[in-house]
């Protein structure tokens, strides 16, 4: 069956209904977090939007082989609260404490949309967003959240009952998104890419050597990301720590010249940022690719490394000579005369 790709969620737009009331089915989606007396999202929101994104990249990742299974998990904060008829009350939904080491009071009374432990990423966009998503709000403590979408209200949960939870790594979220959502981090994906990972355990996973021999792949490489660090590099360490959360924040805010896009947690997978879901995933499917390019080559003896160092410089420099003179002419600092063709600059593309 061929995977159908939309920016919409089906059950948000009516093209899918929810299950009859009393329904087997309805049972089992109320254990997921399915609650059939809230307003349904409006697709057009900027939570109905994202909703639709993360679904996109979700089967877009399944179907390109991007992850081991369909591992991974996604988040963004929302410029404006969802409304309250979407979301269950906030004295009714469940509440729990972050680590101890994460604060976040900046982000009290914001809703962050993240996916639910134990999601599936290629399932997303084909179930409704409530089984696989949640909604959560920050108290002004800044260390507890109330969980306001994809559960079932504190009352109704048993003694012994647990509740579905937001993803294991909601904190990593939460942190970049309070210290850099001003600086354009409003989401942020975690894919457990399996060419990448598979490199990262060769002699080129080394930190030294991991981004270089991927800039080696594709000129356009050096061009996006060199200005931004590279990849962010991370040491294999446990996944759901604080310190992760905190080595991350480093690492995107200390890049040359402008945040950096991604980063990969050895041996774990990739966390890149963006404006939004989408702008956040091409990142790491672009170097996801280019391992997959790099790893499969070299199985067949391939030298696909086609662009030396001495290559990836001309590009640069020509790269830049360009970027110089369209601001030149952006300026109106040209002359109307042509310059004599002793006088015009080397064309790096002649590679050595």
């Amino acid at each position: 069956m061929q995977v159908q790709f939309t920016l919409a969620n089906p059950y948000l737009t009516n093209a899918l209904t929810a299950p009859s009331p009393q329904s087997y089915r309805e049972a089992r989606w109320c254990e997921r977090g399915y609650q059939p007396s809230l307003q349904p999202i409006s697709p057009d929101s900027e939570a109905g939007t994202l909703i639709g994104q993360m679904g996109w990249v979700g089967a877009h990742a399944h179907a390109h082989h991007y992850l081991w299974a369909s591992a991974g998990n996604m988040g963004a904060i929302l410029s404006q609260p969802v409304e309250e008829a979407c979301l269950l009350p906030f004295n009714a939904a469940p509440r729990y404490a972050l680590p101890p080491k994460i604060v976040v009071k900046g982000l009290a009374g914001k809703h962050v949309l993240l996916t639910k432990s134990g999601a599936r990423l290629d399932m997303i966009g084909s179930e409704h967003p409530a089984l696989n998503l949640t909604l959560i709000e920050v108290e002004p403590d800044g260390t507890h959240y109330r969980m306001r979408f994809g559960t079932p209200a504190q009352a109704a949960l048993t003694q012994n009952e647990t509740a579905p939870k937001p993803t294991s790594e909601m904190f990593h979220y939460l942190l970049i998104f309070e210290k850099l959502a001003a600086q354009g981090f409003h989401a942020l994906v975690h894919l457990q890419p399996k060419f990448l990972n598979l490199i990262s355990r060769t002699e080129h996973g080394h930190p030294d050597r991991f981004y270089e021999f991927l800039r080696g792949y594709e000129p356009e490489t050096p061009i996006i990301y060199d200005a931004s660090g590279g990849i962010g590099f991370v040491q294999e360490r446990a996944p759901g720590i604080p310190e992760l959360s905190y080595e991350s924040l480093r690492l995107f805010e200390n890049a040359p010249n402008s945040p950096r896009h991604i980063l990969y947690w050895v041996g774990h997978g990739t966390f890149s940022r963006g404006e939004d879901p989408l702008d956040a995933y091409k990142h790491a499917e672009y170097f996801e690719a280019a391992a997959r390019m790099a790893w499969e080559a070299n199985q067949q003896q391939i030298n696909a490394q086609a662009y030396t160092e001495e290559i990836i410089r001309c590009i640069l420099r020509e790269f830049e000579a360009n970027r110089t003179e369209t601001r030149a002419a952006e300026n109106g600092t040209y002359g109307t005369e042509i310059p004599h063709a002793e006088t015009e600059p080397e064309n790096l593309y002649n590679y050595p």
